[in-house]
């Protein structure tokens, strides 16, 4: 049996994405909740760092989220992102410590699927090297298929993060057995192009405890059931909490 390399420890980064969709659900007219705040809490509770997307639309993340936690030395960024000019300049000027260039339609409501890289290739030829020569690294979010894995190489990436989107949501074994096979290969063929494997997208509790045995897994980035699991976690607190002020 083959036995593939694993990390001591899997770097989690805490996307904070649904945090800013709450205060923005009324219209960013609330002091609360606090994008700063909960992002240091992230990292005091253990995620190595933190995960954003600045939408075209600005739906979640806004602008002056990027600039306040760039601001802090703590808060170690991973700017997700679509290839244009606006936020490659966006990049530069606030230094993340990553980028993860993702595909991005106005109309969905999370991402989808993987960047098809070949559509982007020039914008990415341009901006990679102006990236790297701030210290920002460079990932770039894809399907776990052999030729977006090698383009990423070619444009000399320092890392794939796999959509394990359909994975998660895939109720049919056959099926979930093929696309973890994808992923499985995959990191494989990373590992030999010597470019990091992150993985990412509708992680909960039981899918990380599966995915953490991928080869050469270093990173994951997860958001949405993290916030989920927290008001689960958390509304017992909040209520018993008002209810002693309410006394």
């Amino acid at each position: 049996m083959i036995k593939y390399k694993k990390f001591q420890k899997i770097r989690l980064g805490v996307n904070i994405d649904h945090i800013a969709t709450l205060r923005q659900v009324r219209g960013d007219t609330t002091p609360y909740p606090n994008i700063h705040k909960f992002a240091i809490l992230a990292m005091k509770s253990g995620a190595e760092q933190i995960t954003i997307h600045l939408r075209e639309d600005r739906r979640h993340i806004q602008l002056k989220d990027l600039i306040m936690l760039s601001k802090d030395k703590k808060v170690k960024i991973n700017l997700e992102m679509a290839a244009t000019d606006e936020m490659f300049e966006l990049a530069l000027k606030y230094k993340p410590a990553w980028v993860c260039l993702v595909p991005e339609k106005r109309q969905e409501l999370t991402t989808e699927g993987g960047l098809n890289v070949s559509t982007v290739e020039s914008q990415l030829q341009k901006w990679i090297p102006r990236l790297h020569k701030k210290n920002i690294k460079v990932s770039l979010f894809i399907a776990p298929q052999a030729e977006m894995i090698e383009l990423t190489k070619t444009l000399n990436a320092d890392a794939v993060e796999f959509h394990t989107g359909h994975w998660v949501s895939e109720v049919s074994k056959i099926k979930k057995q093929k696309f973890w096979k994808e992923l499985y290969n995959g990191a494989i063929l990373a590992n030999e192009l010597k470019l990091n494997v992150h993985a990412g997208h509708g992680l909960d509790y039981e899918h990380a405890a599966i995915i953490k045995t991928l080869p050469y897994l270093q990173e994951l980035n997860i958001g949405h059931s993290l916030i989920c699991y927290s008001i689960e976690l958390g509304i017992k607190k909040a209520i018993q909490k008002m209810c002693q002020i309410l006394k």
